[in-house]
């Protein structure tokens, strides 16, 4: 199984790792984001590991996510590629992933 990141989600992670070395430390942001990388690694177990994305259901395209620490990784799999397509703060309003 072969594992891309969309440019949004390079730019989600990048958002919440701005986000944590400006209100925590440069530390946590690096263990933040390599929890999240570490995360998406397991999808090479098998792309079923996460729940259907009810709020992505209606593009009708197999939106599942796995959770890392308060981020939610939204992923889809096409042929033999997983798409990480976004990775979402799950304290933030989910009206933004529409």
């Amino acid at each position: 199984m072969n594992i891309e990141w969309t440019l949004e989600a390079k730019k989600d992670l990048k958002k919440i790792y701005k986000f944590y070395t400006k209100h925590f430390s440069l530390t946590i942001a690096q263990k933040i984001k390599n929890q999240a990388l570490n995360t998406v690694k397991t999808l090479k177990l098998g792309t079923e590991l996460g729940q259907e994305e009810e709020l992505l259901k209606h593009l009708n395209q197999g939106h599942r996510y796995l959770i890392s620490n308060h981020n939610k990784i939204i992923y889809k799999v096409e042929d033999q590629t997983a798409y990480i397509t976004h990775v979402f703060d799950t304290r933030q309003n989910p009206k933004k992933l529409d």
